[in-house]
């Protein structure tokens, strides 16, 4: 697949099968990561794969901010996920550097065949007792990882940027136009 493919092709998938991608591939979505750019090449972001606390992991996690009664079923929930976290012993600013991480992430899982979901709005606290990782390590993010088990269909907008999910379980996803966001300087 050719990368501007895979980021066209790329988008937020929520419903998973259950069927667990296999470790040596998830390990790879995280050298994918640690490979990204990185301010002043710091490379203060560490990276753990969690497939058998998946289950624990999933109650703490909120999954589509603009369908605010929806979340994907227990027997959706995604096989395995990659947590994002920042090294203070390092540096304490990580916003650049774990986006940059994370979109080599989600498409590495597009190219691989799978899907992905970049999740902020976690329960930080409890995964952090749930996990038991040190005061050294800030959690930023988790990637939920999986084959998917639902469509989502990007469409160019000038209304609403919210997207939206039909009848059948497919998430309709506006983008600003490129006309809108590219500056005639």
């Amino acid at each position: 697949m050719q990368v501007k493919d895979a980021i066209i092709s790329r988008r937020s998938i929520r419903k998973f099968k259950p069927d667990l991608p296999s470790y040596a591939v998830l390990k790879e979505f995280v050298n994918l990561g640690r490979l990204s750019a990185s301010a002043a090449n710091m490379q203060p972001l560490k990276f753990a794969i969690l497939e058998d606390a998946a289950k624990q992991i999933f109650p703490h996690v909120k999954w589509a901010g603009y369908l605010p009664d929806w979340n994907p079923a227990p027997e959706d929930a995604p096989p395995a996920y990659i947590a994002v976290f920042g090294d203070t012993a390092i540096k304490n600013q990580f916003e650049t550097d774990a986006g940059a991480a994370i979109q080599n992430i989600l498409l590495g899982a597009v190219d691989s065949g799978l899907a992905a979901c970049w999740l902020g709005a976690i329960d930080r606290p409890a995964l952090k007792a749930l996990l038991g990782f040190g005061d050294q390590y800030q959690l930023l993010y988790l990637v939920a990882i999986g084959y998917p088990a639902q469509e989502s269909i990007m469409f160019d907008t000038a209304d609403s940027i919210k997207y939206t999910m039909d009848e059948r379980g497919t998430v309709h996803v506006p983008k600003r136009p490129l006309s809108e966001v590219l500056l005639d300087l």
